[in-house]
């Protein structure tokens, strides 16, 4: 019984860490490819993309938009804050081109035209649900429970080195 609960804690263990450098190394991966990940905190996007959904801009040069392109821009009534929608218009103005833009799950469009600067985020395509992981692991309590997790790791494995029975000797005649 002792031998298969190890068994089981080892495959588990292999598992998960398993899990967190694979999605280490896909997350660089996108990032060295130029891509960046955004999270969907809304359903304004819906069924395009849902809530917890992870949209994965390309960099594009904002001459390059088009009309039912979905762009990801800085909000401009709330400093930090992202809004993934679709161009729904663009209008030339005086001052260069400007973008209507609106969710697919809402009825009107967005009560703003904005101005693109030279780059900006397009969405190559989506990962439903993956969102979540970056979502939560951004809050204090996740990181502190990944910390001491990683602490417990690091802390089984010395003790397990230093109460690790040393095989017999043989004895020397």
């Amino acid at each position: 019984m002792r031998h298969s609960l190890r068994t089981i804690a080892r495959v588990a263990t292999a598992l998960v860490a398993g899990a967190v450098v694979a999605f280490v190394v896909g997350y660089a991966a996108l990032l060295a490819a130029g891509f960046r990940p955004v999270v969907v905190y809304s359903g304004s996007m819906r069924p395009t993309l849902g809530v917890g959904s992870l949209a994965v801009d390309r960099v594009a040069p904002a001459r390059s938009v088009r009309v039912r392109d979905v762009i990801t821009f800085n909000d401009p009534y709330v400093t930090g804050r992202l809004v993934t929608h679709r161009v729904a218009r663009i209008v030339p103005t005086e001052h260069g081109l400007a973008y209507r833009t609106k969710g697919d799950a809402n009825t009107t469009r967005d009560p703003w035209a904005i101005r693109l600067d030279d780059k900006v985020g397009r969405v190559a395509f989506d990962v439903p649900l993956a969102g979540y992981v970056l979502w939560y692991a951004h809050t204090r309590e996740i990181r502190a429970l990944l910390l001491a997790v990683f602490a417990a790791f690091v802390l089984v494995a010395a003790l397990r080195r230093i109460w690790r029975n040393e095989p017999a000797r043989p004895a020397e005649a």
